[in-house]
């Protein structure tokens, strides 16, 4: 490209940063503003707390505007910033029509999933979920339809088996980041043609999917490979528990058990589902399969600090020994 693209971008979380960053130190991108969520309260004490795609804008002179689900605001962010591209990730508001519409270049999305399959807001949680071997990265074009866009290039990523939500997710950002630059310039360019979405193959999934409600345990009806990928795919929120119910340790019972690391093993139990035990000095759950048991290498009890195995083992988990 000649000369740099007016760019404006849309985003608000970490990873909303990283691929903001990448394009604000690519010289082929001139990234005129950002819009991005109004400050929240936060914490215990409701500190009003700006996004971390406002962060990185005010540190480094890019000027900030929020158009708090507004369409009067979009049409004023279109006349203030005048964009030739628009690029988006993980910005968390329905963007009207017109505004991606505006662009020469229009407005371009960058999404976790291989399209059409996982359109909507948790793609990467719900293939750990469902078991999937393979994710990726769908660079796509805008449209007023959630995640409905023609696609403009598509990368796969394996999803490793002890992959979580967090680890996945930092590989898919970092991907993304180094790619983005590259096809935007062919698109720009004229080398990309959109390919349209097969819609008969579209598989959704949403924000209430991943939930501190759908993050609980349940030994006597989940199988226990979905419990583990549950452990993987609730990282690092909402995070998989349980209650505990039955256990030689009384003063567990009733606790609240986070589980932030955990594997399956083979190994004989007679224990009700659900039934912590030490064995061979390893902290176990039994499951709905007697051949099958959790093991837990990272937990936190409910009033206690976050513990590995070992420690838990020769503390408190001493009179769960068979």
């Amino acid at each position: 490209m000649v000369e740099s693209i007016k760019t404006l971008f849309l985003g608000t979380d970490w990873e909303s940063v990283e691929t903001l960053k990448a394009l604000h130190i690519d010289e082929r991108f001139d990234i005129v503003g950002v819009i991005t969520t109004t400050d929240k309260p936060v914490g215990r004490k409701q500190i009003l707390t700006p996004s971390k795609v406002k962060d990185y804008a005010l540190e480094n002179g890019i000027e900030v505007f929020h158009t708090e689900k507004n369409e009067e605001r979009y049409a004023q962010a279109l006349e203030l910033f005048k964009p030739e591209l628009i690029v988006c990730k993980a910005f968390g508001e329905i963007v009207p029509g017109f505004f991606l519409e505006y662009p020469k270049y229009k407005a371009i999305n960058v999404h976790f999933s291989i399209l059409p399959k996982y359109r909507g807001a948790v793609p990467i949680q719900k293939a750990i979920l469902d078991g999937e071997n393979e994710t990726g990265i769908s660079i796509m074009l805008m449209s007023e339809g959630m995640d409905e866009g023609d696609v403009l290039e598509i990368y796969r990523e394996p999803i490793l088996p002890n992959d979580t939500n967090q680890s996945l997710r930092e590989r898919l950002v970092k991907k993304s980041a180094e790619v983005l630059g590259d096809i935007l310039e062919d698109w720009i360019e004229g080398n990309i043609t959109p390919e349209k979405q097969d819609d008969s193959k579209a598989t959704y999934c949403w924000q209430k999917d991943i939930s501190k409600d759908k993050a609980e345990i349940l030994w006597d009806e989940m199988d226990p490979k979905y419990i583990e990928r549950l452990v993987r795919a609730m990282i690092p929120w909402p995070v998989a528990w349980f209650v505990i119910q039955e256990g030689k340790t009384r003063n567990l019972q009733g606790k609240i058990v986070k589980i932030y690391e955990a594997e399956l093993v083979d190994i004989d139990s007679n224990l009700k589902p659900g039934s912590p035990y030490v064995s061979n000095d390893c902290l176990l759950i039994s499951t709905k399969d007697r051949n099958t048991s959790l093991r837990i290498k990272d937990l936190q009890i409910e009033g206690r600090n976050r513990l590995k195995e070992k420690d838990f083992i020769n503390g408190i988990g001493k009179d769960l020994i068979l």
